[in-house]
């Protein structure tokens, strides 16, 4: 009876498990996406960006650069050796015979490859920077000539001192695009109201 029992208790447990296992297969499914939102474009500041750009031209110019590099070397050597076909730059490099850089030549060669990526990265750096500060200063005085407003003042302004106010109304008039069009209507009227 005690093992009838204790089966019983383990059925009774495995059947509540599976009715919780599959009400939740059949719940409702909220048709959730895991696909990450593309960056907003104020998401990181400027310093992060120009940082990233920095990085990312300095380490994919380096291929460009080494291969470059090793070739520049070659032809040097070809040349310093003038006639020894172990030191033939590499197209025409006969594997069996070449000459191996010596490790000076290829800490000279890698010092040189990581400072020439560093500088192309740099000097991109330094032209986005020029070129940014360049629109903000082209922007900043465009804002200044756009929003330029001109006061014309009247002579026949009166001025009440007990109030801090002048009495007439209209007697500045303002001109916002500053083109001689808006200077003569204000002339214009300027000479009406006097």
């Amino acid at each position: 009876m005690k093992k009838f029992k204790k089966k019983q208790i383990i059925a009774f447990l495995i059947f509540i498990f599976m009715v919780f296992a599959s009400l939740s297969a059949f719940a409702e499914d909220k048709k959730e996406t895991h696909t990450p939102e593309p960056y907003a474009e104020d998401e990181f500041p400027l310093w992060q960006k120009d940082l990233r750009r920095f990085e990312i031209i300095t380490f994919g110019s380096m291929p460009f650069v080494s291969l470059l590099s090793f070739w520049s070397y070659d032809i040097i050597r070809s040349i310093q050796h003038k006639g020894d076909p172990a030191y033939n730059p590499w197209p025409i490099k006969n594997p069996n015979i070449a000459v191996p850089l010596s490790e000076s030549e290829q800490k000279k060669l890698f010092a040189s490859i990581v400072g020439i990526s560093f500088g192309i990265a740099l000097i991109d750096l330094s032209y986005r920077l020029i070129k940014r500060d360049v629109e903000r200063k082209r922007k900043i005085k465009k804002i200044q000539e756009d929003d330029a407003i001109q006061l014309i003042p009247l002579e026949d302004a009166v001025f009440d001192e007990t109030k801090g106010s002048i009495r007439e109304k209209n007697l500045f008039i303002p001109i916002k695009d500053g083109s001689k069009d808006n200077k003569n209507k204000a002339n214009d009227k300027k000479t009406d109201n006097s």
